[in-house]
Protein backbone atom coordinates (compact mmCIF):
# COMPACT_ATOMS: atom_id res chain seq x y z
CA UNK A 1 0.00 0.00 0.00
CA UNK A 2 1.35 3.43 -0.94
CA UNK A 3 2.06 5.80 1.93
CA UNK A 4 -0.02 9.01 2.04
CA UNK A 5 2.34 11.26 3.97
CA UNK A 6 1.43 14.37 5.97
CA UNK A 7 3.58 16.62 8.11
CA UNK A 8 2.21 18.63 11.04
CA UNK A 9 3.93 21.97 11.61
CA UNK A 10 3.22 24.74 14.16
CA UNK A 11 1.67 28.12 13.49
CA UNK A 12 4.68 29.50 15.40
CA UNK A 13 7.15 28.30 12.76
CA UNK A 14 8.07 31.91 11.92
CA UNK A 15 8.11 33.26 15.50
CA UNK A 16 11.90 33.58 15.71
CA UNK A 17 12.10 36.46 13.25
CA UNK A 18 10.27 39.73 12.62
CA UNK A 19 11.94 40.13 9.23
CA UNK A 20 9.35 39.14 6.63
CA UNK A 21 12.01 38.22 4.08
CA UNK A 22 13.51 35.68 6.49
CA UNK A 23 10.06 34.39 7.43
CA UNK A 24 9.22 33.87 3.78
CA UNK A 25 12.48 32.04 3.15
CA UNK A 26 11.90 29.79 6.18
CA UNK A 27 8.46 28.78 4.90
CA UNK A 28 10.01 28.24 1.47
CA UNK A 29 12.40 25.75 3.05
CA UNK A 30 9.42 23.78 4.34
CA UNK A 31 7.93 23.77 0.83
CA UNK A 32 11.23 22.58 -0.57
CA UNK A 33 11.59 19.77 2.00
CA UNK A 34 8.00 18.65 1.43
CA UNK A 35 8.58 18.51 -2.32
CA UNK A 36 11.92 16.69 -2.15
CA UNK A 37 10.48 13.95 0.05
CA UNK A 38 7.04 13.75 -1.63
CA UNK A 39 4.86 14.99 1.21
CA UNK A 40 1.17 14.91 0.28
CA UNK A 41 -0.25 17.21 2.96
CA UNK A 42 1.08 19.98 5.17
CA UNK A 43 -1.16 20.59 8.19
CA UNK A 44 -0.57 23.73 10.25
CA UNK A 45 -1.69 23.33 13.85
CA UNK A 46 -2.35 26.28 16.16
CA UNK A 47 0.34 27.03 18.72
CA UNK A 48 -1.20 29.39 21.33
CA UNK A 49 2.16 31.13 21.80
CA UNK A 50 2.18 32.53 18.24
CA UNK A 51 -0.24 32.18 15.35
CA UNK A 52 1.14 32.95 11.91
CA UNK A 53 -0.89 30.19 10.25
CA UNK A 54 -2.48 32.37 7.57
CA UNK A 55 0.89 33.65 6.37
CA UNK A 56 2.48 30.19 6.45
CA UNK A 57 -0.44 28.67 4.56
CA UNK A 58 -0.41 31.45 1.94
CA UNK A 59 3.32 31.16 1.23
CA UNK A 60 3.18 27.35 1.10
CA UNK A 61 0.31 27.45 -1.40
CA UNK A 62 2.09 30.07 -3.49
CA UNK A 63 5.29 28.01 -3.61
CA UNK A 64 3.39 24.87 -4.65
CA UNK A 65 1.58 26.67 -7.50
CA UNK A 66 3.29 26.57 -10.95
CA UNK A 67 4.76 29.96 -11.87
CA UNK A 68 2.53 30.57 -14.89
CA UNK A 69 -0.58 30.36 -12.67
CA UNK A 70 0.47 32.56 -9.77
CA UNK A 71 -0.57 35.96 -11.09
CA UNK A 72 -4.09 34.68 -11.72
CA UNK A 73 -4.50 32.86 -8.42
CA UNK A 74 -2.67 35.18 -6.01
CA UNK A 75 -3.49 38.91 -6.00
CA UNK A 76 -0.70 41.30 -5.05
CA UNK A 77 -0.37 41.48 -1.29
CA UNK A 78 2.09 42.63 1.34
CA UNK A 79 2.37 39.05 2.64
CA UNK A 80 3.82 37.94 -0.71
CA UNK A 81 6.28 40.82 -1.04
CA UNK A 82 9.36 38.62 -0.68
CA UNK A 83 8.30 35.43 -2.46
CA UNK A 84 11.28 35.87 -4.77
CA UNK A 85 13.47 34.29 -2.08
CA UNK A 86 11.56 31.00 -2.23
CA UNK A 87 13.70 28.34 -3.95
CA UNK A 88 12.07 26.77 -7.06
CA UNK A 89 10.44 23.43 -6.30
CA UNK A 90 11.13 21.87 -9.73
CA UNK A 91 8.51 19.16 -9.19
CA UNK A 92 6.87 17.37 -12.17
CA UNK A 93 3.91 19.78 -12.08
CA UNK A 94 6.26 22.78 -12.47
CA UNK A 95 7.25 22.14 -16.12
CA UNK A 96 9.99 24.01 -17.96
CA UNK A 97 9.48 22.33 -21.34
CA UNK A 98 6.90 22.65 -24.11
CA UNK A 99 3.82 20.38 -23.74
CA UNK A 100 4.12 16.79 -24.92
CA UNK A 101 1.48 14.28 -25.92
CA UNK A 102 0.07 12.54 -22.84
CA UNK A 103 1.72 14.98 -20.43
CA UNK A 104 -0.11 16.11 -17.30
CA UNK A 105 -0.30 19.77 -16.36
CA UNK A 106 -1.90 22.15 -13.90
CA UNK A 107 -3.99 24.94 -15.36
CA UNK A 108 -6.34 27.84 -14.66
CA UNK A 109 -9.73 28.09 -16.33
CA UNK A 110 -9.78 31.24 -18.46
CA UNK A 111 -13.20 30.73 -20.02
CA UNK A 112 -15.95 28.58 -18.52
CA UNK A 113 -19.09 27.05 -20.01
CA UNK A 114 -19.51 24.42 -22.71
CA UNK A 115 -16.45 25.67 -24.60
CA UNK A 116 -14.00 26.06 -21.72
CA UNK A 117 -10.42 27.22 -22.19
CA UNK A 118 -7.51 26.81 -19.80
CA UNK A 119 -4.08 28.35 -19.33
CA UNK A 120 -1.46 25.57 -18.99
CA UNK A 121 1.64 27.72 -19.39
CA UNK A 122 1.66 27.91 -23.19
CA UNK A 123 1.62 31.10 -25.28
CA UNK A 124 -2.17 31.08 -25.39
CA UNK A 125 -5.02 29.25 -23.60
CA UNK A 126 -6.09 25.85 -24.94
CA UNK A 127 -9.55 24.24 -25.24
CA UNK A 128 -10.59 21.97 -22.37
CA UNK A 129 -12.61 18.80 -23.01
CA UNK A 130 -14.85 18.08 -20.05
CA UNK A 131 -18.39 17.07 -19.17
CA UNK A 132 -18.09 18.80 -15.79
CA UNK A 133 -18.86 22.40 -14.97
CA UNK A 134 -15.69 24.41 -14.41
CA UNK A 135 -15.54 27.98 -13.18
CA UNK A 136 -13.43 30.84 -14.43
CA UNK A 137 -10.36 31.16 -12.21
CA UNK A 138 -10.57 27.54 -11.05
CA UNK A 139 -7.40 25.48 -10.81
CA UNK A 140 -7.62 22.19 -12.70
CA UNK A 141 -5.42 19.19 -13.48
CA UNK A 142 -5.37 18.17 -17.14
CA UNK A 143 -3.80 15.77 -19.62
CA UNK A 144 -2.74 16.69 -23.15
CA UNK A 145 -4.58 14.35 -25.53
CA UNK A 146 -3.94 16.25 -28.78
CA UNK A 147 -0.90 18.16 -29.99
CA UNK A 148 -2.19 19.53 -33.30
CA UNK A 149 -4.35 21.26 -32.36
CA UNK A 150 -3.30 21.44 -28.71
CA UNK A 151 -6.18 20.20 -26.53
CA UNK A 152 -6.48 18.97 -22.94
CA UNK A 153 -8.92 16.99 -20.80
CA UNK A 154 -9.66 16.95 -17.08
CA UNK A 155 -8.05 14.23 -14.96
CA UNK A 156 -7.94 13.45 -11.25
CA UNK A 157 -4.68 13.44 -9.33
CA UNK A 158 -5.22 9.74 -8.64
CA UNK A 159 -4.62 9.13 -12.35
CA UNK A 160 -1.16 10.71 -12.25
CA UNK A 161 1.73 8.27 -11.58
CA UNK A 162 4.04 11.07 -10.43
CA UNK A 163 4.48 13.16 -7.33
CA UNK A 164 2.11 16.06 -7.91
CA UNK A 165 2.73 18.49 -5.08
CA UNK A 166 1.22 18.94 -1.64
CA UNK A 167 -2.00 20.32 -0.21
CA UNK A 168 -2.12 22.60 2.83
CA UNK A 169 -4.64 22.98 5.63
CA UNK A 170 -4.87 25.07 8.80
CA UNK A 171 -6.09 22.94 11.68
CA UNK A 172 -6.97 23.43 15.36
CA UNK A 173 -4.80 22.84 18.40
CA UNK A 174 -2.04 20.24 18.38
CA UNK A 175 -4.14 17.87 20.46
CA UNK A 176 -7.16 18.20 18.18
CA UNK A 177 -4.98 17.71 15.13
CA UNK A 178 -3.23 14.60 16.44
CA UNK A 179 -6.53 13.00 17.43
CA UNK A 180 -7.74 13.33 13.84
CA UNK A 181 -4.76 11.47 12.33
CA UNK A 182 -4.43 7.75 11.59
CA UNK A 183 -0.81 6.76 12.28
CA UNK A 184 1.21 9.42 14.10
CA UNK A 185 5.00 9.60 14.26
CA UNK A 186 6.06 12.29 16.73
CA UNK A 187 9.53 13.83 16.77
CA UNK A 188 11.25 14.67 20.05
CA UNK A 189 14.76 14.88 21.45
CA UNK A 190 13.41 12.62 24.22
CA UNK A 191 12.19 10.07 21.69
CA UNK A 192 13.73 6.71 20.84
CA UNK A 193 16.84 7.08 18.71
CA UNK A 194 16.16 5.73 15.24
CA UNK A 195 18.30 2.66 14.67
CA UNK A 196 17.97 -0.54 12.66
CA UNK A 197 15.26 -1.97 14.95
CA UNK A 198 13.19 1.22 14.94
CA UNK A 199 13.55 1.60 11.18
CA UNK A 200 12.16 -1.90 10.77
CA UNK A 201 9.12 -0.99 12.89
CA UNK A 202 8.61 2.27 11.04
CA UNK A 203 8.83 0.51 7.70
CA UNK A 204 5.76 -1.50 8.64
CA UNK A 205 4.03 1.65 9.85
CA UNK A 206 4.72 3.65 6.68
CA UNK A 207 1.61 2.43 4.91
CA UNK A 208 -1.70 4.11 4.32
CA UNK A 209 -2.07 7.52 5.98
CA UNK A 210 0.92 8.55 8.09
CA UNK A 211 1.44 11.89 9.84
CA UNK A 212 4.76 13.16 11.19
CA UNK A 213 4.45 15.85 13.86
CA UNK A 214 7.06 18.53 14.60
CA UNK A 215 7.36 20.92 17.52
CA UNK A 216 7.75 24.68 17.52
CA UNK A 217 10.98 26.73 17.49
CA UNK A 218 10.63 27.22 21.27
CA UNK A 219 8.87 24.11 22.55
CA UNK A 220 8.67 20.44 21.83
CA UNK A 221 5.45 18.57 21.14
CA UNK A 222 5.24 17.27 24.70
CA UNK A 223 5.43 20.78 26.19
CA UNK A 224 2.75 22.11 23.84
CA UNK A 225 0.44 19.23 24.73
CA UNK A 226 1.03 19.67 28.46
CA UNK A 227 -0.68 23.07 28.22
CA UNK A 228 -3.69 21.23 26.80
CA UNK A 229 -3.61 18.71 29.62
CA UNK A 230 -2.57 15.94 27.22
CA UNK A 231 0.33 13.51 26.92
CA UNK A 232 2.27 12.93 23.74
CA UNK A 233 2.54 9.21 24.45
CA UNK A 234 -1.27 8.91 24.35
CA UNK A 235 -1.61 10.68 21.00
CA UNK A 236 1.20 9.14 18.97
CA UNK A 237 2.14 5.68 17.77
CA UNK A 238 5.88 6.36 17.74
CA UNK A 239 8.07 9.02 19.36
CA UNK A 240 11.40 9.21 17.59
CA UNK A 241 14.66 11.14 17.73
CA UNK A 242 16.30 11.52 14.32
CA UNK A 243 19.09 13.84 15.55
CA UNK A 244 20.70 12.06 18.51
CA UNK A 245 23.53 13.79 20.37
CA UNK A 246 22.71 17.08 18.71
CA UNK A 247 25.56 19.57 18.87
CA UNK A 248 23.32 22.60 19.33
CA UNK A 249 21.03 23.58 22.19
CA UNK A 250 18.03 23.50 19.89
CA UNK A 251 17.13 22.14 16.47
CA UNK A 252 14.99 24.39 14.30
CA UNK A 253 11.71 23.03 12.98
CA UNK A 254 12.85 23.16 9.34
CA UNK A 255 16.07 21.35 10.27
CA UNK A 256 14.15 18.61 12.05
CA UNK A 257 11.87 18.25 9.03
CA UNK A 258 14.76 17.76 6.60
CA UNK A 259 16.51 15.32 8.94
CA UNK A 260 13.42 13.24 9.69
CA UNK A 261 12.06 13.08 6.16
CA UNK A 262 15.48 12.15 4.77
CA UNK A 263 15.74 9.25 7.19
CA UNK A 264 12.20 7.97 6.64
CA UNK A 265 12.53 8.35 2.87
CA UNK A 266 14.85 5.33 2.95
CA UNK A 267 12.04 3.05 4.14
CA UNK A 268 9.02 4.71 2.56
CA UNK A 269 7.01 2.47 0.26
Amino acid sequence: MQCDLAILIPSSLTSESKDQRIKTYKVGQIARAASIFRVDKIIIYKDPEYDDSKFIDLVLRYAETPQYMRKQLFPLSDELRYVGVIPPLRTPHHPLTTPKMGEFREGVVIKSGENAWVDIGTKSPVPLRTDKIVRRGERVTVRIFSRRPLRVELVSKEQIPLYWGYQTRVSGTLGETLKAQSTVIATSKRGEVVGVKMLSQLREAMQGEVSIAFGSPNRGLDAILEDEGLALSNLSDYIINTIPDQGTATVRTEEAIFSTLAMLNIIRR
